[in-house]
């Protein structure tokens, strides 16, 4: 695994238990985002699920991983009718 990849899998390790069940979704997206401003995590899909539920969802939506784009593409198609 990535050393970048391992370091947001322990940091998310170790502030979980501090973080109300109902909040850790947020505090997972705040750490996803802190740790793309500063560090490579792109390869965390390839190691997606080796994620806690709340990690992964917001290394999906951050990352945009699993949608394609070229939905994205028939949409800007139409736009310009």
């Amino acid at each position: 695994m990535n050393p970048d990849i391992a370091f947001l899998h322990d940091t998310w390790d170790s502030v979980k238990p501090f973080v109300a069940k109902k909040e850790r979704l947020h505090a997972a997206e705040a750490i996803v985002r802190a740790f793309d401003d500063n560090i490579d995590i792109s390869s965390a899909e390839n190691h997606i699920n080796e994620f806690d539920t709340q990690l992964k969802a917001a290394l999906v939506s951050h990352l945009d991983i699993g949608f394609d784009d070229e939905d994205d593409e028939d949409d800007n198609e139409y736009a310009e009718y």
